[in-house]
């Protein structure tokens, strides 16, 4: 089963291949005292931005990214490493960045 570290908190958690990068944020943010991860305010629709990671290592075993994650990472990102959690799915292991922030986006991530 794939593991997931995040960072800047090192939380790490083990999760079933196919499982999206969002899912293992949320199971982490779960096994920590403090609110790191706020998900996304869309539902998945790859239209807000808020669940977007930057991928330290790993980045050959998440999906690949489809049209519309890639449209999305252009208007929010700030690298070629950043995915949106809620469309990226493991096949292996991976460490990610949870941006840093004061509370959940409302729009597109300003870079």
């Amino acid at each position: 089963m794939p593991k997931v570290r995040f960072e800047p908190v090192g939380v790490e958690v083990e999760v079933p291949a196919g499982t999206p990068l969002m899912a293992a944020a949320d199971q982490a943010a779960r096994e920590v005292d403090q609110e790191f991860f706020f998900g996304e305010c869309c539902e998945g629709r790859l239209e807000c931005g808020n669940c977007c990671l930057e991928i330290l290592q790993g980045m050959e075993n998440l999906s690949p990214a489809s049209p519309e994650e890639t449209d999305l990472l252009k208007t929010v990102a700030r690298g070629p490493a950043w995915r949106a959690s809620c469309a990226a799915r493991l096949s292996g292991d991976v460490v990610a960045r949870i941006p840093d922030r004061q509370g959940p986006a409302r729009g597109p991530l300003e870079g």
